[in-house]
């Protein structure tokens, strides 16, 4: 739907469309005239054709007239990523999911009924911004604070116990983990801790004085009973046992709502018990009257201005009408002037751009296989892009345009060559970020992205987060997915990829741990091993040098003496010694 922002300036429309019907009136009176003093044919004998009137460029003019009052109206079609008033409080669900919140002795179990009253309490907390912590022996946020219950009731539909390997629970970290979710200062900040208090690690005291420091209100929210009850625990054969200690009993869980009382009532804060009938109405009550100052956050629609596509029109109309005889060669001089003046202006503002840090676009032709060593081809545009006002925008549409043809790599050149026309406009850094990404130059265009969002372009965290979760950078990718999360909390592409960044991060998580436990167990063996070879080699050293001959004396200089002698001895005895008779041939008679 079409809107103008300047309506009252529609009422000088008017004035072109009264001088249109004076240049037709005009056109008219000359036509009757001309018929007047001599027929059609006359005229094309005399003067090679009838005279001319001005009807088409006096109509250009009115309509270039009519192109600029509707500039100046200001049309709005469109609408950008708005916001809107509202109020809220800040509350954060602390849930507990250690193995004890299994236990049935509140039915159907303590985690199941505990996740029931949160998804009950959400639409009594509407208007409120509301995020969740998951916590055992560790904690870390699954839902950042956002006015979205409905996203908040899916993920509370996706806790089951063990998401958090380390066991036990630990309410000190728990708090640390709720309060970097809400912000620094300010009234209507509540967490509500949900767990039944057994097991717990950590400092209670440093968890009660960090919820001091920072001036939050506290829930504490019993999951339990002081009866207790054992653990049930799914066999490898899929049925369910109660677990056992090492003595082979089963292990009641007991829960433990004097310490939970005790942390509320250092708060000023209060108990409530996860089996009253009325848990929700008291919650939704208290988060009511615990901070009665509500946190503003004002949000505001935005129209799309249209203007500069009539002042566009205006200009072509204007143009059209000075290419009209007689006026033809003039525009054509006037043409040849500019021409003339546009190669230095056109160097000069290539001189200025020079010194005007620049971004420098990534690699386009290559695959997305490329290393980011490669060096980044800088995309000039062409010189009449650079002289022409209005070269940034053109090169933008070309880029949609090839962009919705199916064209990455050009998208992305035109992009580029838009970014360094315009380098201080971050919707040039988005766009150029957003065909790098999608042509799968994930390392290239993050940083992009990045720096889009830092000029005030909310859809780059998305984008950013995103093609980091392509490229498995966890850590990046739920930071940018939380910001895109918080930005609209109403996109669910951002919520289902934040939630696969988190996942991603605890398998990263897990798998370094795996790395580094097996390289101590690697290092463990090979220390071993070389104490075993140690311990063999000392034995092996013994036993040779026990097995070792004496050492032969070394022989004196009359040893070689001696030997000769002995060997002229035993040939003179040779010669001494009769011949051996020479054996004959003996004939058989056989």
């Amino acid at each position: 739907m079409v809107s103008f922002g300047e309506f009252r300036m529609l009422g000088l429309l008017v004035l072109p469309a009264l001088a249109g019907a004076a240049v037709v009136a005009r056109h008219l009176v000359r036509v009757r005239l001309q018929r007047g003093l001599a027929s059609p044919a006359v005229w094309d004998r005399v003067m090679g054709g009838l005279p001319a009137t001005g009807l088409v460029r006096m109509l250009l003019w009115c309509g270039a007239a009519v192109m600029i009052i509707l500039a100046l109206a200001r049309p709005q079609w469109g609408e950008l990523p708005g916001e809107e008033s509202v109020r809220t409080r800040d509350l954060v669900l602390a849930l507990d999911v250690s193995d004890s919140m299994l236990a049935t002795d509140v039915p159907p179990s303590r985690m199941a009924r505990s996740i029931e009253t949160a998804q009950r309490l959400l639409p009594l907390l509407e208007g409120n911004r509301v995020g969740v912590v998951v916590f055992a022996g560790d904690a870390y946020p699954l839902v950042p604070l956002t006015t979205d219950l409905d996203a908040v009731a899916a993920f509370l539909s996706g806790i089951y116990p063990g998401m958090v390997a380390r066991p036990g629970s630990d309410i000190e970290r728990a708090v640390a983990a709720a309060l970097e979710l809400l912000p620094p200062d300010g009234e209507g900040r509540v967490v509500v801790l949900v767990t039944d208090g057994e097991n717990l690690q950590g400092n209670v005291d440093a968890a009660v004085s960090a919820i001091k420091d920072a001036g939050v209100g506290a829930l504490t929210v019993v999951a339990g009973t002081e009866r207790g009850g054992p653990i049930p625990v799914e066999g490898p054969d899929g049925a369910v046992h109660h677990k056992r200690d090492r003595n082979g009993q089963p292990v009641i869980t007991r829960a433990h709502p004097e310490v939970l009382a005790a942390v509320a009532d250092a708060v000023d804060g209060a108990s409530i018990d996860l089996a009253d009938r009325d848990v929700v109405g008291q919650l939704a009550r208290i988060v009511d009257s615990l901070r009665t100052r509500e946190a503003e956050v004002s949000r505001k629609v935005q129209r799309v201005e249209r203007f500069p596509l009539f002042l566009m029109l205006a200009a072509g109309f204007l143009v059209a009408s000075f290419l009209l005889s007689p006026w033809r060669r003039l525009a054509a001089l006037t043409a040849v002037v500019a021409l003339l003046f546009a190669a230095p202006v056109g160097a000069q503002q290539g001189a200025q751009q020079a010194s005007v840090p620049q971004p420098q676009p990534p690699p386009m032709a290559a695959p997305p296989a490329a290393t980011a060593d490669q060096p980044a081809p800088v995309v000039e545009p062409p010189t009449w892009q650079r002289v022409v006002p209005g070269g940034s925008r053109r090169m933008a549409r070309q880029g949609v345009t090839r962009w919705l043809g199916g064209e990455l790599e050009g998208s992305a050149r035109s992009f580029a060559g838009a970014a360094m026309l315009d380098p201080e406009n971050p919707e040039r850094l988005y766009d150029l970020g957003t065909a790098l990404g999608a042509g799968g130059q994930v390392e290239a265009a993050i940083p992009i992205l990045e720096q889009a969002f830092a000029g005030g372009v909310s859809d780059a965290a998305y984008n950013s987060g995103t093609s980091s979760l392509q490229v498995q950078q966890a850590e990046t990718a739920v930071k940018w997915l939380r910001q895109a999360v918080l930005i609209d909390p109403d996109d669910l592409d951002a919520k289902r990829n934040y939630e696969l960044a988190l996942a991603l991060l605890e398998e990263q998580k897990q798998q370094q741990e795996n790395q580094d436990q097996d390289q101590e167990d690697q290092e463990k063996e090979e220390e071993q091993e070389q104490e075993q070879e140690q311990e063999q080699e000392q034995p092996q050293e013994q036993q040779n040098q026990e097995q070792q001959p004496a050492p032969t004396p070394t022989p004196s200089d009359s040893e070689a003496l001696f030997q000769a002698l002995e060997r002229a001895e035993a040939e003179a005895r040779e010669a001494m010694q009769s011949p051996t008779p020479q054996a004959t041939t003996v004939e058989k008679d056989w």
